[in-house]
């Protein structure tokens, strides 16, 4: 009430600060007359006009943005139920499904090469899948480019090594590393994938940096998901954006069920 108050004496000063500018104005010269004053009486009514314009002009402003950010949280909120109440338990289903189906009918020691080729073809469209749906559902391209402002990535695990290698990327104009170094490969294993797996997130406030984004990158916000089949660690799912603010709690859950999603299509080989 007080805020709305002040609003409306403010409103009134500048009503009267803009008709006595008006007024001044038309008897600067110093002449008088009935003329004069109509011309006054003229001026002082425009700005009076101009100022109520320029105010309801304003807050309708104000309400459009403040109709568009309920929208908008209202658009979030509605987010964090699908994935929280469908999605993740629709991707953790399917990878149940998998598994029974992959212990129930696992696949000969020994493939013909044509079937080996159809599978990993049909594995390739989920990557595809998975790469682009992370990118378009968690920072989308934006006016005037276009141009995606994230980019996700999947490394696949090599057991007998240790080394994570470059598996897939999307888009492609801003590749990652191809091999992960030593030093990032120990704090992808340990910190992300081991121990029966853990989401890593770079947020800004709890984790500023990691070794998944090299200084000069151009991202900063990191969701890093571990892909999981069983007991088999297969890879790191991530999405990288160039804003701390990109990312939204939801978002999380959204790269989890495409971790899920993904790890099922691995455990048919």
């Amino acid at each position: 009430m007080a805020e709305r108050g002040i609003h409306y004496l403010f409103l009134l000063f500048s009503a009267v600060l803009g008709v006595a500018v008006a007024v001044v104005s038309v008897w600067a010269d110093g002449t008088q007359g009935a003329d004069k004053r109509l011309w006054a009486l003229i001026a002082g009514v425009s700005a009076f006009g101009v100022v109520l314009i320029t105010h309801f002009e304003k807050r309708l402003v104000e309400k459009g943005k403040k109709r568009a950010e309920d929208r908008a949280i209202r658009a979030e909120a509605d987010m964090a139920k699908l994935y929280s109440t469908t999605l993740r338990p629709l991707s953790n289903t399917i990878k149940a499904l998998t598994a029974l189906y992959a212990s129930a009918a696992p696949l000969p020691s020994s493939l013909p090469s044509q079937t080996g080729s159809d599978l990993q073809q049909k594995r390739r469209e989920v990557l595809d899948r998975v790469l682009a749906g992370a990118v378009s559902l968690t920072a989308p391209p934006m006016e005037p480019s276009f141009i995606p402002r994230a980019r996700c990535s999947f490394y696949l695990y090599d057991a007998a090594t240790g080394s994570f290698t470059l598996e897939g990327t999307f888009p492609g104009h801003r590749t990652p590393r191809a091999v992960i170094d030593p030093v990032g490969a120990a704090h992808m294993k340990n910190e992300i994938l081991g121990g029966g797996g853990k989401t890593f997130r770079i947020d800004g406030d709890q984790e500023k940096h990691s070794y998944l984004i090299p200084v000069g990158t151009g991202y900063k916000a990191v969701i890093a998901v571990p892909v999981i089949y069983g007991t088999e660690e297969i890879g790191i799912l991530a999405v990288d954006a160039p804003s701390f603010t990109d990312f939204i709690d939801p978002h999380v859950t959204l790269m989890e069920s495409l971790a899920n999603v993904l790890a099922a299509s691995y455990a048919l080989r």
